[in-house]
């Protein structure tokens, strides 16, 4: 079906930023690019809007959408209420079998130590979580975990995060599987909160030099 190929690839040259971030996007360019007439790309962004990858303008067509600072502190609290779960259940759930998997995707993480943070360095750190998501067997968490961690891989430049980074989030992957090794569901709790929050604060680093307030729960 041309709707779901021109998806796929426009998805796809986002991905490799062919198209990169606040890019505006042309029906004709897009088009011409994919040999397709304008209706099948037209649908295709339409759908890609709905999953937060592009933005409409009014009147003037679409742009990649940008990861600003809002949406990142709401992408990490939706991971920080997922993973503090998730880890819990490993613990209930996984079987011991499984450690030797997570002990592997954390020496892969680990043992990459580029010159600058890229998104090799974000897809193995990935890795690690997404293990754990498998080792929780609730499903529908990983769907939702894989969802937020590929906005963050297609729509946001790496190299803006300070290479600090690089050590300390090995060294919290490993508290956090120490603590799952001795069954410790809050010690695990806090080494996942603690390290989803560190990792927001690098990304809000990043994107600017303003800080963010967390929006009260109360009225």
């Amino acid at each position: 079906m041309l709707i779901e190929e021109a998806y796929r690839k426009i998805k796809d040259m986002i991905f490799s930023q062919e198209l990169a971030p606040g890019q505006k996007l042309t029906y004709g360019d897009l088009g011409r690019t994919l040999d397709m007439s304008p209706t099948p790309v037209i649908n295709a962004l339409h759908r890609l809007e709905h999953e937060g990858f592009v933005v409409s303008v009014p009147f003037k067509g679409f742009n990649v959408k940008k990861i600003g600072l809002q949406e990142a502190w709401d992408l990490f609290g939706v991971r920080e209420a997922l993973e503090t779960y998730m880890v819990e259940q490993v613990i209930l759930v996984a079987e011991a079998g499984e450690m030797p998997l997570l002990e592997e995707k954390f020496a892969m993480h680990a043992a990459y130590r580029p010159k600058v943070y890229d998104r090799k360095r974000f897809h193995l750190d990935s890795e690690f979580h997404l293990q754990l998501a498998s080792m929780s067997r609730n499903w529908v968490l990983a769907r939702q975990l894989s969802a937020t961690l590929e906005h963050f891989y297609i729509r946001f430049r790496f190299e803006t995060i300070s290479l600090d980074r690089l050590q300390s989030s090995v060294e919290e992957h490993r508290q956090i599987i120490d603590r799952i090794k001795r069954k410790d569901i809050n010690g695990s709790r806090e080494a996942m909160r603690n390290h989803i929050q560190n990792a927001r604060n690098h990304i809000i680093q990043s994107l600017s030099d303003e800080p963010i307030l967390e929006r009260s729960s109360t009225p």
